[in-house]
């Protein structure tokens, strides 16, 4: 079954992957964009989405004669490049809100909003998507609501001030030291392609009428085995070939930062899914991306 999809962050890093899984399985993908948006992630696939605008155009997908049949919530602002808090809720408290509010008034069935698992009190990013999520679970209309809480996900292409992208890119430039906390923190850690087969496997089982009539419910996404931090940074120094010094204990924790973070994924492996990428192989994958200077074409 073909299906328009409405993509939000679909020139992003997990967005522009979606997108292409999208096209290739015969989905017909709508998708917002800014006018300096780059799209040079997406390559010759940009020319294969309809585009529109945004704020102008927000209302525009879900006025015509043929409605999304889903939308996907991917955009986030981080907050890395010192943007204000009320740009922060802007774009991720109250773009989601307005879309999912669009989408219900049309009937537009599904609505997936990509969340965290970070808790709210650890940065204004986390506080911004906790509260928008608020507000979806009180949202009523016919669009059922999956909101995934995703894990940390990497790969090929990713922000450079991402955890894994930052530190390949640091043991490539064998900087002289890198400094880091004591590792003892658990993360579970994703590749791109795994969040979005999940992504699409709820796409298209909901699509097939098994969550109509409105609703919301929670899917985490992620490998399920958390990894000492630790092993992650020594992993990726011994992969890269690196000559750096590795402070550990250097940094002090984030208040608030959480011990082990572990995605429950009993939910989609009902559907069928499951992680098919190891945390070795995808370390692999975006080292060589890194060094090639690649944009990821493929996952």
């Amino acid at each position: 079954m073909s299906l328009i999809v409405l993509v939000t962050g679909a020139t992003g890093f997990l967005g522009s992957h979606l997108c292409r899984t999208l096209v290739e399985r015969g989905h017909r993908v709508e998708a917002f964009r800014r006018q300096s948006s780059d799209l040079s992630r997406l390559g010759p696939l940009a020319g294969q989405v309809r585009w529109r605008r945004v704020p102008e155009d927000l209302e525009a997908p879900f006025s015509g004669p043929a409605p999304p049949d889903a939308v996907i919530h991917c955009a986030a602002l981080y907050g890395r490049r010192g943007e204000s808090p009320a740009q922060m809720i802007e774009a991720n408290t109250l773009l989601p809100v307005r879309l999912h509010y669009l989408a219900a008034r049309r009937g537009v069935p599904l609505f997936l909003n990509t969340d965290t698992v970070l808790d709210p009190a650890l940065s204004l990013y986390a506080l911004a998507k906790h509260q928008a999520v608020q507000w979806l679970t009180r949202a009523g209309g016919p669009s059922r609501v999956l909101n995934l809480r995703v894990q940390h996900f990497y790969g090929p292409g990713d922000d450079p001030s991402k955890f894994i992208t930052w530190l390949i890119t640091q043991c490539l430039a064998n900087v002289p030291e890198i400094r880091l906390t004591d590792g003892r923190q658990q993360r579970d850690f994703v590749y791109v392609s795994d969040v979005v087969s999940a992504m699409v496997a709820l796409l298209e089982s909901q699509s097939a009428g098994s969550a109509a009539g409105g609703g919301f419910a929670n899917y985490e996404v992620g490998s399920g085995s958390p990894v000492p931090l630790r092993d992650v940074v020594e992993l990726i120094h011994k992969l890269t070939g690196s000559r750096s010094r590795l402070l550990f204990g250097a940094l002090a924790y984030r208040p608030g930062e959480p011990v082990v973070t572990r995605a429950d994924t009993s939910a989609l492996r009902v559907l069928g899914w499951q992680p098919l990428v190891t945390l070795p192989e995808g370390l692999e994958r975006t080292i060589a991306a890194e060094k090639a200077g690649q944009s990821p074409k493929s996952v």
